[in-house]
């Protein structure tokens, strides 16, 4: 009777994860915090393979599930979410890892555990040692084809020429491959944690970083308050929306090193060269053009940064920034009133105001 019900469980299981993964897609907090409880200790697990020490390995599980979210949209199957999941914590932690590094602080070099997702087309001699243990657990035919597609570097495609079977089926039997092997090797790896605890409030934690306001949205609140008086004060300005993410390298290449005012290591990483904007200047500079004509812009959110919080750092924090394209005495009263003194001083004088005015 065991027998038969483990499949019906397995299929239940399945179902709630891509109900939750829909729900989440479509920003379910609730949803999400599931997601977080059933994956946190394979998330956990993972980061500490790379890291080797808890704080950083707490924060590095938490910066990626917060990253997860903001990239839902991007998950086509539901199905792949574990995997997509581990690749998000793996690429986290190594980032982690490096600014370890920048620092200067001794780290035990482990190499990055498997990832075993549908992106991953072949495991270092290290990856496959850890996955010795699950790879004995597959029948001949799985390792077979596991052997062809990891070791050989069969595509799926080539895969289904060779077999006579349809490259979707192909690439479903290697799904089912990693999902088994998956669950195989995150139980080696609760088992390297030893005595090491998992955070029990990891849920709650990423919960509240999500639902964090806008305080500048909230007239109501000091920040939305401010705001309202500087608006008040700068009129004309035009309110812009800055995307919240930002390609480090291609703003490098455009705006040179002075990009980046901040230590990197206070960068919020996504993964490769993308991060959450550090301040509201670089995504304005990205995204506004001179057109020939005057502007005035204003764009107003929250921005993030890598800090340990305390009463003068924060993780997320909202900002105001106005920017100006015009002549200078247009944007700037003293040159304004410069302009007009010399202006004055030229009275009877033909020719000196203009000279004066091209000068400044």
């Amino acid at each position: 009777m065991s027998t038969r019900s483990e499949p019906s469980q397995s299929v239940t299981d399945s179902a709630r994860l891509i109900a939750q993964v829909g729900a989440a897609r479509c920003g379910d907090l609730a949803a999400f915090g599931a997601l977080v409880a059933a994956t946190q200790q394979m998330a956990y697990s993972v980061a500490w393979q790379v890291l080797r020490r808890d704080p950083d390995t707490r924060d590095a599980v938490q910066d990626a599930y917060l990253r997860a979210f903001r990239r839902m949209a991007e998950l086509k199957n539901p199905d792949a979410f574990a995997g997509w999941l581990r690749r998000i914590v793996v690429t986290v932690a190594l980032n982690w890892r490096r600014r370890r590094r920048a620092q200067w602080v001794p780290i035990d070099q482990a190499p990055a555990p498997p990832i075993l997702d549908d992106a991953e087309q072949r495991w270092t001699d290290e990856q496959r040692r850890r996955l010795s243990h699950a790879l004995l657990r597959l029948d001949r035919d799985e390792r077979n084809l596991c052997e062809r597609h990891y070791h050989g570097g069969t595509s799926a495609e080539r895969l289904a020429t060779s077999t006579g079977v349809p490259a979707a089926t192909i690439r479903k039997r290697l799904q089912r491959i990693r999902d088994k092997l998956r669950k195989e090797i995150e139980m080696d790896e609760r088992r390297a944690l030893g005595d090491q605890a998992i955070p029990g409030d990891l849920p709650a934690r990423i919960l509240e970083l999500l639902v964090r306001p806008r305080l500048v949205d909230l007239p109501e609140n000091p920040v939305g308050a401010t705001l309202s008086v500087l608006l008040g004060a700068f009129t004309g300005f035009v309110p812009l929306e800055l995307p919240e993410e930002i390609d480090l390298q291609a703003a490098l290449t455009r705006l040179g090193g002075d990009a980046v005012y901040i230590d990197r290591s206070a960068l919020q990483r996504i993964d490769g060269d993308r991060i959450l904007r550090y301040d509201l200047t670089l995504p304005l500079l990205l995204n506004v053009r001179w057109n020939g004509s005057p502007q005035r812009r204003m764009a107003a959110g929250k921005v993030y940064r890598a800090e340990t919080e305390s009463a003068t750092h924060l993780e997320a924090f909202n900002q105001l920034e106005l920017f100006a394209i015009d002549d200078r005495p247009a944007v700037d009263p003293a040159a304004r009133r410069r302009q007009e003194d010399e202006a004055a001083e030229g009275d009877g004088e033909p020719g000196a105001t203009a000279n004066r005015v091209r000068r400044s």
